[in-house]
Order: C-alpha cells, then sequence, then structure tokens
C-alpha cells in the first residue's frame, strides 16, 4: 500500500476514432493534456493509445491495459479526457467499471475523479453511457446519410471494378483504356459471338489478359465468377446502384461514362438468365421454417406443402388461393420411412404463417430476456458465473479466503462499515495479496464474462435484424432463423377441421 508521499501511478489511456469527428481531439494531444494532468497532480504514469471505433471492445491496446490493470497490481487508477474514451456502449463500459471495482482503482477524466464505490459517481457515469451510446448512433446516421448523398452524385464507393479507375480528385469512375477493350470484348464473345462464358475464359487466357490484381493477389486468368460479375454489372452502363439496408435503392444514370451500350448490356442479361442453372439442392421449395420444426414425440423434422384454402379453388385449380401449411409427421416422412411406420404419430400440421407468427412473437420476448441476461452476467448474479467460479476454486484456498474478505469489503461499504477511501485502500491491499499468492490467475471470470456478454450482443443483433426485414423472402428469412435458432418443438393435438385449434411450440436457441 502506498504512503502519502509515494505517487499515485495511473494507466492513461488515449483513443482516436476511426470516424470522421472534427470535434475529438487527435491522439498526440489528448496524450500532452493528460500527461500534463498527471504530472500537476503529482501523479506517475504508463500511456496506452491506439486508433479505434468506440463500438470495438476488442481494441488490442484497451485489452493490453485492463490487463495489466488485473496482472500488474500497480496502478490506482485510470486516466482518460472523457468517459467515451472507453466506450460509447453502455454494456462494454459497464464491463469497464466492473474491472476497476474488482481491483479497487479509480477512473478519472479532466474534468472530475470517480470512484465506483460510491453511488453517485455510479449513477452519474451510467447515465453518460447512455447519452455516448446515443451520440454513437446519431453519428452513424449523419455519416449514412452523408454516404447516400454522396452517391446520388455518382461518387463510387469501394474498389472501382474491372475496366475503370477511380479518380482521386472527384471519387468517380473513368475508363482504364487497356482493361476497357478487354471489358467489350467480353460482352462481343458472349452476346455477338455466341460463345458461353467458358468459353470466353479460354478465349481471354489465350491472348493473355488476365484479372487485376488485387492488393497482394497477382494477375489470375479469367474464370467464369470473374466474366459473370463483369456481364451483370450495371456500372458498365454509366450507371451507380447501391441498395443500403433500410433505403430505397439509389440509381444514378450517367455517372460516369459507359462502356457497354443499353442494348448489348440488355442483351446479355437475357442470356444470363436463360443459362443460368440452379443447383439440384435449390430446386426444391425453401420456405421460412424450413428444416427448423421438430416433432417432440416421435422426432420427425416437419415439411411443408401448399394447399388451397377453398373447394372452388381447388375445382379451378386457382394457385393463387393456395396457402403453405405445415404438415403432420406422417405426411413429412420419406416413401420408405412411411412404408416403416406402424403406428402414425398424433401430432397435427397447421397453417405455417400461424407457427411463423407464434415464432416471431417469442423472438420478441427473448430480445427482453437477453438484456436481463447481459444485466445478470455482468451483476454476477446468473449460473453461467458459477461455472467460472469451479474454474476458480482450483486454485489455492488461501487466494478463495482473500476473494471472500474484498466481498465482505464491499458488502461492509454498502451497509456504512467502511467510507469510500476506506473500502478502496482494503481492496487494493486484499488485491495485492492475492497476486502474491498466485500470478497464475488473470482474471478468468473477467475474460469468461466478456465472452459471454459478446454473444449475447451478437444474438441479439441478429434477432433484431430478423424483426426489422422483410420476411418475403423465405431463403434469406430461412438462413437467418438457423443462425439464432436451433431447433423448434412443434405440437398440436387436435387437427383444424371444425376451427382453428391451439398449438405449442418450444424454442431451442443457439449457443
Amino acid at each position: 500500500m502506498k504512503t502519502k508521499t509515494q505517487k499515485k501511478l495511473v494507466a492513461i489511456y488515449a483513443r482516436k476514432s476511426r470516424l470522421k469527428d472534427e470535434k475529438a481531439l487527435e491522439i498526440d494531444r489528448q496524450v500532452e493534456l493528460l500527461t500534463d494532468y498527471a504530472e500537476k497532480n503529482n501523479m506517475d504514469y504508463e500511456v496506452y493509445r491506439e486508433r479505434g471505433s468506440s463500438e470495438d471492445w476488442n481494441r488490442p491496446d484497451l485489452q493490453r491495459m485492463l490487463t495489466d490493470l488485473k496482472s500488474k497490481g500497480i496502478f490506482d487508477g485510470v486516466l482518460v479526457t472523457d468517459q467515451d474514451r472507453i466506450a460509447r456502449d453502455r454494456t462494454d463500459f459497464g464491463l469497464f467499471r466492473r474491472v476497476l471495482v474488482n481491483e479497487g482503482l479509480q477512473f478519472i477524466t479532466l474534468d472530475k475523479a470517480y470512484n465506483f464505490f460510491n453511488d453517485d459517481d455510479m449513477f452519474v457515469t451510467g447515465i453518460r453511457a447512455e447519452l455516448d451510446e446515443q451520440i454513437m448512433r446519431i453519428t452513424k446516421r449523419k455519416l449514412r446519410r452523408g454516404r447516400i448523398q454522396a452517391i446520388k452524385t455518382g461518387i463510387w464507393f469501394g474498389i472501382a471494378p474491372y475496366g475503370y479507375d477511380k479518380e482521386a480528385a472527384t471519387k468517380k469512375l473513368v475508363p482504364n483504356a487497356k482493361e476497357t477493350e478487354i471489358v467489350k470484348s467480353i460482352f462481343d464473345m458472349y452476346v455477338n459471338q455466341g460463345m458461353n462464358q467458358a468459353e470466353v475464359c479460354e478465349q481471354l487466357t489465350l491472348y493473355g489478359h488476365m484479372t487485376r490484381k488485387q492488393g497482394k493477389k497477382d494477375s489470375r486468368p479469367f474464370t467464369g465468377r470473374a466474366t459473370s460479375l463483369i456481364l451483370s454489372n450495371v456500372a458498365y452502363r454509366g450507371i451507380v446502384h447501391y441498395e443500403l439496408e433500410g433505403e430505397e435503392p439509389i440509381h444514378v444514370i450517367d455517372a460516369h461514362e459507359a462502356l457497354i451500350d443499353e442494348d448489348t448490356f440488355n442483351k446479355a442479361q437475357v442470356l444470363l438468365a436463360q443459362n443460368r442453372k440452379v443447383p439440384q439442392s435449390q430446386q426444391r421449395g425453401i420456405y421460412a421454417l424450413s428444416r427448423l420444426l421438430i416433432c417432440p414425440k416421435c422426432g420427425q423434422t416437419l415439411s411443408f406443402c401448399m394447399k388451397y384454402n377453398k373447394r372452388s379453388a381447388r375445382n379451378s385449380l386457382n394457385k393463387d388461393e393456395r396457402e403453405l401449411y405445415v404438415l403432420n409427421c406422417y405426411s413429412s416422412k420419406s416413401s420408405k420411412g412411411k412404408r416403416e411406420t406402424e403406428v402414425r404419430c398424433s401430432n397435427n400440421g397447421v397453417k405455417a404463417s400461424r407457427v411463423e407468427d407464434a415464432i416471431f412473437m417469442k423472438l420478441r420476448a427473448q430480445l427482453v430476456k437477453i438484456d436481463e441476461e447481459i444485466e445478470a452476467v455482468l451483476s454476477g448474479a446468473n449460473t453461467f458465473i458459477s461455472s467460472v467460479e469451479t474454474k476458480q476454486q482450483e486454485l489455492s484456498n488461501r487466494y478463495s479466503s482473500l476473494e471472500e474478505q474484498k466481498k465482505r469489503v464491499q458488502n461492509g461499504h454498502k451497509i456504512g462499515i467502511y467510507s469510500d477511501d476506506e473500502a478502496m485502500n482494503e481492496i487494493k491491499a486484499i488485491r495485492e495479496q492475492q497476486l502474491a499468492v498466485s500470478q497464475e490467475l488473470k482474471n478468468l471470470e473477467g475474460a469468461s464474462v466478456k465472452a459471454e456478454v459478446d454473444r449475447k450482443k451478437q444474438t441479439k443483433l441478429k434477432i433484431e435484424r430478423l424483426l426489422s426485414m422483410d420476411t418475403t423472402d423465405p431463403v434469406k428469412t430461412n438462413k437467418l432463423l438457423h443462425e439464432v435458432i436451433d431447433k423448434v418443438y412443434y405440437w398440436k393435438e387436435q387437427n383444424d377441421s371444425n376451427g382453428e385449434k391451439p398449438f405449442e411450440i418450444l424454442i431451442e436457441f443457439k449457443r
């Protein structure tokens, strides 16, 4: 424990975002302000600096600093210009705050020193984390609007397609003299000379034409995929076309010089559509719930079919009046499975839309549950923590005893036995003893908690994307559902011959 004459040692952390925030201080300026502050307040310091987004918790230097805080046992606090240098995400800042509480460290900005054993400081930093997260969302929306406006003027984002260069001043596409002729020859061979894509590639290789060198990748012979991308790219018509999620497609005509005339380009699209071969595995119908529904009684994976809603529609074969149904267990079996079935399962079929609605309702409820689970992980209140504690118990009895002492100090602070400073000093003394007992302990709980929170946050993002997307695309919906859900147990005791009957579902979410 330091005496009154010893200087405090703080970890200085400086970060510059990759986002174009003109108001943000450069890293060198942050370090200058922070080192001046430390020297004026009789502090020694170690500096950690990096460029990265506040949304990325796994920034290398931030993680290196957190590891040093937990393993070296020499720091008294963390010093930053402002709270948002650590994180703008409320959950991430909660993880950072937890490290400081466990290590008995202060959090210091140029405006104020925070002690997280103090309820007021916990409240203030929590509110600030919420505000920082909102500012980040607003900033991203502004950047998105800026990109949309730029696209509408014909600016090209990303690498210029083969046949073009991107002009540095205007960021618009301009023809590349050598590549332009190759692009024109590809369209000519495919549209006018009747060659297929394999033959086009053979001719290009014969004449020594290669793809463009990309980064560290050398030029390569043209493949069917490369020629297909060229033949289908509207950029060669002088058009900039972007489809951003949640926005109307942006289509800018005459954004740059066209390499291919409209008639030739349209003929190429017709030929591509005619020659496109659909793999056998994709020819069968894929629905939103394909390969998800399982019978809990017999274990059969349930299939689907289109049924006529009305007898009149069946008599007239009006396909517009058909609706997707979940088949019962027997109907979902293969021909061989049906022959081998002695007793039919009593699970009944149902309109697929009813099951989809029920699943999406449970997905909305799952969002709330995930938020509760994240809070439980951060507070150490769920069963996940017990698995981490099991690993910790493998360490020495002495370390476990010291951990209990730390908890007693924390509880004593809550009921007023210890003041803020007394609690912090006691915790620091215990921590130093823990480090002396075992340097092998690398705060397994903190590292494991972060991994668990990250996993839950990723699942939450996928569910939010599912709930906000256009579900009229069954293939895309099915793919996203499989990323979130392992299986859905479905059971329906009665059929719907006399009106819709209830059914039950139980979702097993992926970990």
